[in-house]
């Protein structure tokens, strides 16, 4: 019995032993993993007093700086991700997967409880920050973007925008237009031209440039009509010599952003547009004057795909740009309003643009502490 026993391992099947040396060669690359990490200066930082050591904290220290410092830890991150998507079409807690690889941001259609209390009181605010720059002599006009998921619902994986949400852009328009504030209708603009072409990039969350360059032509249309008299400059957009792949910010946000294209939805393509100075200025403008006719406030949206040279390219005036990017509602005005920029330069007109999605989202620091207005 005891030979027959030692025989076993000695005729064992192929894969047997191609899965026993598959497990040894994982525990030699796990070793040499871990050891690189420990020989980084930072293991210093650790705590390894006995009170830190029985409350655990200089455990998980040290996990975390074994998992910090693991040199192919990227690649591992990465490779774990590629297989996520293309064995189970995962996509992690912060992007839903709609129809024909279409990424979608949760923030537009994660439920909120108290939804509706948090876009009463920014709407409110919106209302006091365009009577306050009215006092001042400048017209706000509010650009209302809707969410990528209301304008392109089509795909989604169900095809519907969520239910709740549903009366939310329409409900903001008539409350702030109710309230007197200038505000445009972007979905309108959008939703006959989102029927025949994409307007926003397929794996980010911003408009693309044909997105952008329509609104930037409403927006300029509206801000002309209500002040004529701007000073005008005249811009040109120049395109790229050659298309470019872009990795959007949802594919960031599931880790596919450094992987090959057949292991996550393809990023969108692209020729980058460059808007810049054409000729000469008719009356005046920044070069000549330090007072700038338009001021633009926002989010990411009004950095991305050229929506800050569409606008000064259909306006035919130039805009300062004060957005920032993951601003939310509130940090770009309330920064604007309280910064130099207004008080030494105050422009004719300001344009906020404002996502649909950050009107339910949860208050942030600034607007709980409140507003400076």
């Amino acid at each position: 019995m005891d030979e027959e026993r030692m025989e076993i391992p000695l005729h064992a099947p192929l894969e047997v032993w191609l899965a026993g040396a598959l497990m040894i060669l994982l525990m030699a690359f796990g070793l040499w993993q871990v050891s690189y990490a420990l020989r980084d200066t930072a293991l210093a930082d650790v705590p390894t007093t006995m009170e830190h050591i029985r409350s655990g904290v200089a455990s998980d220290k040290f996990s975390k700086h074994v998992d910090m410092h693991l040199p192919a830890r990227h690649a591992l991150i990465a490779t774990a991700n590629a297989g996520r998507y293309t064995i189970f079409q995962g996509t992690g807690d912060d992007v839903r997967l709609g129809r024909d690889e279409w990424l979608f941001s949760v923030e537009e259609i994660k439920y909120e409880a108290q939804s509706e209390a948090w876009m009463g009181q920014r709407l409110d605010t919106v209302a006091r920050v365009s009577k306050l720059l009215e006092q001042k002599g400048i017209l706000l006009v509010i650009a209302l973007l809707p969410d990528k998921a209301r304008v392109h619902e089509s795909q989604l994986s169900s095809a519907t925008y969520p239910v709740w949400y549903a009366n939310r852009y329409g409900v903001a328009l008539q409350n702030l237009r109710a309230a007197g504030v200038q505000t445009l209708d972007v979905l309108g603009v959008m939703a006959p031209e989102a029927t025949r072409k994409p307007l926003f990039y397929r794996t980010d969350t911003h408009w693309n440039q044909e997105g952008a360059d329509l609104v930037a032509q409403a927006v300029a249309r509206r801000v002309r009509e209500l002040v004529p008299d701007l000073s005008e400059v005249r811009f040109k957009t120049e395109l790229a010599p050659s298309s470019e792949t872009r990795v959007g910010d949802l594919l960031r946000l599931i880790g596919l952003s450094d992987v090959p294209d057949w292991f996550r939805p393809n990023p969108d393509v692209e020729r980058v547009q460059t808007t810049v100075v054409a000729g000469e200025k008719v009356q005046g403008g920044l070069l000549d004057d330090v007072t700038v006719p338009v001021v633009l406030v926002g989010t990411s949206y009004s950095r991305r795909a050229n929506f800050h040279g569409a606008l000064q390219q259909h306006l035919s005036a130039e805009v300062l740009n004060m957005s920032k990017d993951g601003g939310g509602f509130a940090t770009s005005m309330s920064g604007y309003l309280t910064g130099e920029e207004i008080l030494n330069s105050p422009p004719q007109v300001l344009v906020w643009e404002i996502p649909e999605r950050v009107l339910s989202q949860p208050l942030s620091a600034v607007e709980t502490q409140g507003w400076s207005l």
